[in-house]
């Protein structure tokens, strides 16, 4: 995030308030994420009613986790071109400080 606009965030999962430091153009990504994890948590909430609120999270965690490790073996070359992209970002970076 350095050189880039900083917001402050409070995002809910699960009903904690984490409030949260992300550059300005992460916020809908944040979103995006906070709103998966807690309909994932929900959903696990209903199929295993007797968990308490750690053992839902930890399922969430697990779950969440997962689903991303299988997206990135669906897509590998996608980790690939985002590294590039970060490199071309920082490189621009520099050049225009």
């Amino acid at each position: 995030m350095s050189g880039k606009s900083t917001k402050s965030l409070n995002v809910v999962i699960g009903g904690i308030n984490i409030p949260v430091k992300i550059a300005a153009s992460e916020e809908k990504e944040i979103e995006r994420v906070v709103d998966k994890i807690n309909k994932k948590l929900k959903e696990i909430q209903m199929r295993y009613p007797g968990k308490d609120m750690t053992e839902a999270m930890a399922m969430t965690l697990l779950a969440v986790s997962f689903d991303r490790e299988q997206e990135k073996k669906m897509y590998p070359e996608e980790s690939e071109l985002l590294k590039e992209f970060d490199q071309i970002d920082e490189l621009l970076d520099k050049i225009l400080k």
